[in-house]
């Protein structure tokens, strides 16, 4: 008697995937886990090469000898470019300039705005916004445009600035403010502060409008006056900006003041005037010596990220917030 054998094969049990259902959600979740990355990938890639790609090249060239003469090599020299970059008169001037600049930019930058903010915030109507247009617009114009205006107001004979000194009498005759080495610093400085007290004065303004209005009426009502709103107010909760545009101010100043050196000074007269990053530019484009300027700018990268670290420990430590 024949038998007849059925070959059945029984599903897959309940609750357990099968191993193409399982291969197909691991790949879901790795789609998932990958598509911010994606997003991010242009700029990424953006960073990695014009960033961090001539970094490490500024390493590198920093313990060689290069003079960008096309058929030449870079000569590894070790830390020679180091030892006479600490005995070089220029440079050790420079810092001196750095911290002149970085010191005087403060003003211009946190104390001087956060009056003018405080201020506007207080007016109503367009008169409000007219007002920040107008501290705002120097800083959207042009370095060119903005050292020509300059150099024609302290033009030596037929600038506005003599002019105006010798008619009322406080001079006898005209001063040639860019070649004297007792005013070409001062004037870059003022030049420099005059253009970023817009750029700190929307940041401030911005910040005011965070401030919940309560605690001023809160604190009217008892009493307070203008003085006491701002110093016990307004002040400790402006204090995450205020650290903010200090850190950007000691970290940047150096190279908002680089373009009205190089049109108005060119780092004179006798390198008065001069900054870090313009005797890195000389270093590297005026004298052709590129280790000599990576090795300075290798030194001022690890002195101004001790510097970032430091204050953002500040930040951390005194920044007040409203929660």
């Amino acid at each position: 008697m024949s038998q007849v054998i059925e070959n059945s094969y029984a599903p897959p049990l309940t609750g357990r995937p099968s191993l193409t259902g399982k291969r197909k959600g691991n790949r879901i979740k790795m789609l998932r886990r990958l598509k911010p990355y994606l997003y991010l990938s242009p700029a990424l890639l953006l960073l990695a090469v014009w960033m961090y790609k001539p970094l490490l090249s500024t390493f590198y060239l920093a313990f060689h000898k290069w003079s960008m003469v096309p058929g030449t090599e870079p000569a590894f020299v070790g830390l020679d470019n180091f030892t006479r970059l600490l005995a070089n008169k220029s440079f050790a001037d420079s810092i001196g300039n750095t911290v002149f600049y970085t010191i005087g930019l403060l003003p211009f930058s946190i104390a001087i705005p956060v009056l003018l903010a405080t201020v506007t915030h207080q007016m109503t109507g367009t008169m409000k916004n007219v007002y920040r247009a107008l501290f705002f617009i120097p800083m959207i114009l042009a370095p060119v445009s903005v050292s020509a205006i300059w150099r024609w107001l302290f033009h030596p004979s037929n600038g506005l600035v003599n002019q105006v000194l010798i008619q009322t009498g406080l001079l006898q005759e005209p001063i040639a403010y860019f070649s004297n080495p007792d005013f070409a610093k001062w004037i870059i400085l003022l030049i420099t502060g005059w253009k970023m007290i817009g750029f700190s004065t929307l940041m401030f303004s911005a910040a005011l409008t965070s401030i919940n209005r309560e605690y001023y009426e809160a604190a009217s009502q008892d009493g307070a006056g203008r003085l006491a709103l701002f110093r016990h107010i307004t002040v400790p909760l402006l204090s995450p900006m205020i650290l903010f545009m200090l850190t950007m101010s000691i970290l940047f100043s150096s190279q908002w003041t680089f373009a009205y050196i190089d049109i108005l000074t060119a780092g004179g007269p006798y390198g008065t005037s001069t900054n870090i990053y313009y005797e890195m530019y000389k270093f590297g484009f005026s004298n052709l010596n590129v280790g000599f300027s990576s090795a300075a700018s290798m030194m001022f990268f690890f002195v101004f990220g001790l510097i970032a670290l430091a204050l953002t420990g500040l930040s951390r430590k005194y920044s007040f917030y409203d929660n």
